[in-house]
């Protein structure tokens, strides 16, 4: 009984401190402060001479936004040297806009939707911008009869995780380098 309760509290414990560390989405390379946003997914590792000049060389991204990105750095840039600093949020996709709408009340039928029940018409559901690709990645949800969608959906979040780290260094036909990468042609 004591070595249950042993192993509680170790699991307890780990669980509090678990909870303490920050959870990016991709982690920094190297030491970041602690209030910078937790859905960083590029970094930038302060140098010796780096100014605010080397800040604007990332296209995608305005002084406002590093700020905002890295609430505790001076406005003047002045970086730890050897510091991890958020460059990117959330892959640069924008977040959803929203809009005020006003709502009558008023009666309708759902329209049915039909579900998808061959392997190329669950793979086209959960393709997105990478439909062209389904007749090579098939392969992976043969055979799985409960959670094709959630395959099919694994199989394109992977490509579309390989694509946006090849565009975010500067990478070259990056949508089919990350099909080739996870649905290799035969």
């Amino acid at each position: 009984m004591a070595a249950v309760m042993r192993l509680a509290s170790i699991v307890t414990i780990t669980s509090l401190l678990g909870l303490s560390a920050a959870q990016y989405i991709v982690d920094p390379p190297t030491t970041a402060a602690p209030d910078t946003i937790l859905d960083c997914t590029y970094w930038h590792v302060a140098l010796a001479n780096d100014t605010c000049d080397v800040i604007i060389e990332y296209p995608w991204l305005t002084l406002e936004e590093f700020y905002t990105y890295n609430p505790s750095l001076e406005e003047d840039c002045q970086f730890i040297v050897g510091n991890s600093y958020c460059v990117e949020q959330n892959w640069d996709v924008p977040p959803p806009t929203t809009t005020r709408t006003t709502s009558a009340t008023t009666t309708t039928s759902p329209t049915p939707t039909s579900t998808p029940s061959t392997l190329a018409e669950w793979c086209a559901s959960q393709a997105g911008g990478y439909v062209e690709y389904c007749p090579r990645c098939l392969y992976h949800c043969e055979g799985e009869t409960t959670w094709v969608g959630q395959c099919f959906w694994n199989v394109f979040s992977t490509i579309n995780r390989y694509d946006s780290l090849c565009w975010q260094h500067g990478g070259i036909d990056c949508a089919n380098q990350a099909v080739d990468r996870v649905c290799p042609r035969s």
